[in-house]
């Protein structure tokens, strides 16, 4: 493949970039800097991710950030550079795995509404008034019930659990407790991915929502109520208490939250903290209680 296709393709995605070097040249695949292997195309994030002892001059072409400078053969330049490599393998060497649209054991309810060109794995349950979009993919062991709405191009991972009711309860005066019936639903979002076993109650009233483009690493609870603005990422194990709600793009880093709260957009919420109180727009924060961080925000 020629450095021109390559180059043409970033600009079909609109991801800004500059070039030097020979686009007629020629490269075979992709590989990571760790382990380069001649005549592929590479990936370089920061200066001090180039191994000591690499010929960077014998690396055909490099997709780096503006940080970086070397004598690569040909590179490009550019301030999306984890896009612009991983889009690009993805684009030319990514090839979609042939599974069947519905997999051994899965039970689909009668009311289930299913878009075009959904995948669904092995042992999965989908039982209630449920729609997915069109191009979703739903792994193995996956139960979707009650009332849920996925849109187009989702990925829930194996083991994930959508739509059961979360925990609340009401007490009499002798402290017996009777949990709360659940009347909402989940709602989903375009391009949204849900890791391996992840828990997404439904609400007690409104929905649950989850809105396009979030991002749910594997392990994270969302309590029933809770709502998540567009772009909004979670990492591995974050808990998330019941009627929260999150800014767009907010980051969560494996963190807890106590309900009701609210973290604000652009910001970060630091891996390992307890947050107890709201969290401001732009704002970075980490610890337990969870405080401002003085520290850069990447």
């Amino acid at each position: 493949m020629r450095i021109l296709e390559i180059l043409s393709f970033l600009q079909s995605e609109g991801i800004p970039f500059s070039f030097s070097g020979r686009e007629t040249d020629e490269v075979e695949g992709f590989s990571s800097l760790a382990r380069y292997r001649p005549g592929t195309f590479t990936w370089v994030k920061k200066p001090e991710n180039i191994p000591a002892g690499l010929d960077s001059s014998g690396v055909r072409l490099a997709v780096v950030s503006e940080a970086v400078e070397g004598s690569f053969q040909n590179v490009i330049r550019t301030p999306e550079s984890k896009r612009a490599f991983f889009h690009t393998v993805e684009h030319f060497y990514g090839e979609r795995e042939a599974r069947p649209a519905v997999g051994q054991f899965t039970y689909i309810g009668p009311k289930v509404k299913l878009g075009e060109d959904v995948r669904i794995g092995h042992n999965c349950t989908l039982d209630g008034d449920i729609t997915i979009g069109a191009g979703t993919v739903i792994w193995n062991n996956v139960v979707i019930i009650n009332r849920v709405d996925i849109g187009e191009k989702c990925e829930i991972a194996s083991g994930t659990t959508i739509g059961h009711d979360g925990f609340g309860y009401t007490e009499d005066a002798s402290h017996k407790k009777t949990m709360v019936k659940h009347f909402g639903g989940v709602v989903i979002g375009r391009e949204v991915t849900i890791l391996e076993s992840c828990n997404i109650s439904r609400g007690v009233i409104d929905d649950t929502i989850i809105g396009s483009g979030v991002k749910i690493d594997a392990g994270t609870r969302v309590g029933h109520n809770c709502v998540i603005e567009e772009n909004a990422s979670f990492v591995c194990g974050s808990m998330l208490y019941g009627s929260c709600h999150f800014g767009k793009n907010a980051h969560f880093a494996s963190a807890t939250i106590r309900n009701q709260l609210t973290v604000g957009e652009n910001s970060l919420v630091g891996v390992g903290s307890v947050v107890l109180k709201d969290v401001p727009p732009g704002a970075v924060v980490a610890g337990n209680p969870a405080r401002p961080f003085m520290g850069k925000k990447e």
